[in-house]
């Protein structure tokens, strides 16, 4: 029961953590990246998990709060860079499921 509640949860929450940094730093508000950050944590602790990623699983709601640091300064253009690693691996993880 919960593998299936972990699974349902899984992909929106990925993908709602997308929607909602993208949402964050177009119209400047750090909180929509804070919650973003939130939304990934499942995602991390699976990659954590795994031997591939074991440690740098963990990096990936930190490069949201770098982001939302860096919105809250007005650096709108590294925001996008710091979450490009995170939109990398979840289109990377779609691809290797689907």
């Amino acid at each position: 029961m919960i593998s299936l509640l972990i699974s349902l949860l899984f992909w929106p929450l990925m993908i709602a953590s997308i929607i909602n940094s993208i949402i964050g730093i177009l119209v400047g508000s750090h909180w929509f990246l804070y919650f973003s950050a939130i939304l990934v944590i499942p995602m991390s602790l699976y990659l954590a998990a795994t031997p591939k990623f074991m440690i740098w699983g963990l990096l990936f709601p930190l490069c949201y709060i770098g982001s939302a640091i860096l919105i809250r300064k007005g650096k709108r253009t590294l925001a996008w860079a710091v979450n490009l690693p995170v939109y990398a691996v979840i289109c990377w993880l779609g691809y290797v499921v689907i």
